[in-house]
């Protein structure tokens, strides 16, 4: 599938135009964290790799650590949170998160965490810099667990709903508007079936709080896509029962059978184990 048109600014009006740029660092039950920056800010959602990851891989946008201004956590599973103690501890970025999911983590992440965490609500807005990060509930088996919506003002701009079992009316309300979406593709129903996972844990991957399978994030394509979505990223791959193409197919066939211009989206897959491609959206002011 193409890529969307870039859109790039008249050189004659380049003062009026700002930007927000977004990719993945990594993403996978490995670890997951996304870096989504602006003008006026720079955040992290979810610290699920290792703070050196974590630092290599930001240092190849020419992004220092040090320049973070917040990270966002979705929720407490270890894929979401691996880096956050050495982070925390070691550079001092305030981090956001659910009461329940900070309560569920165990007590050394809690203590280095002590004089930089802020407890958020859905709906509740939080600006950081010139972007405002707001939080809405998602079906995961866990403690507590969010997708987040990135705006600037009250206008969206980027969207997220990882590890998600279903996608409730919550979610397509959350993500519509959004020209980038990340969603979770995470398995393939018969790649799981023939799998040697054993049946309880196939039973939670399949449930409404567990991962979103590729024809259910299919399914939910177009939908955003007439809803004013631009850039997808499918996200949150299965390592053993998925593969980037099958992923990317079921996608690329339900936009083609909704009958929209596939020409005008950009559909991608989140690599495991390194970063995306970095997404633009310019944005006149």
């Amino acid at each position: 599938m193409g890529h969307a048109s870039k859109n790039k600014p008249d050189k004659a009006n380049i003062s009026n135009i700002s930007k927000i740029s977004t990719c993945s660092l990594s993403s996978g039950s490995s670890g997951n964290c996304i870096l989504i920056k602006s003008g006026g800010a720079s955040i992290l959602i979810d610290a699920g790799i290792s703070a050196r990851n974590t630092v290599e891989s930001l240092a190849s946008f020419n992004v220092d650590i040090t320049s973070i201004d917040a990270i966002f956590i979705t929720h407490e599973h270890i894929d979401h949170v691996k880096g956050l103690k050495v982070i925390s501890s070691k550079y001092k970025i305030p981090v956001y998160m659910i009461w329940e999911s900070f309560n569920s983590l165990h007590e050394d992440y809690k203590f280095s965490m002590s004089e930089i965490i802020n407890f958020i609500s859905p709906q509740e807005a939080v600006v950081i810099g010139d972007l405002t990060v707001e939080c809405y509930q998602t079906p995961h088996d866990s403690a507590a667990s969010v997708g987040y919506i990135i705006k600037q003002g009250d206008q969206k701009f980027v969207g997220i709903a990882t590890d998600i079992g279903c996608v409730t009316d919550e979610v397509i309300a959350a993500l519509s508007g959004c020209e980038i979406i990340y969603i979770e593709s995470n398995h393939d129903l018969e790649m799981l079936k023939v799998s040697s996972y054993p049946a309880n844990l196939k039973r939670r991957i399949k449930s409404k709080q567990g991962h979103l399978s590729n024809v259910d994030c299919a399914k939910t394509l177009p939908v955003l896509i007439k809803n004013g979505t631009r850039k997808i990223l499918l996200y949150h791959l299965s390592k053993e029962n998925n593969t980037r193409e099958i992923a990317f197919m079921e996608s690329r066939k339900s936009i083609i059978e909704a009958k929209l211009n596939v020409g005008t989206i950009f559909l991608g897959v989140a690599p495991q184990f390194e970063p995306s491609q970095l997404l633009e959206i310019h944005i006149e002011i």
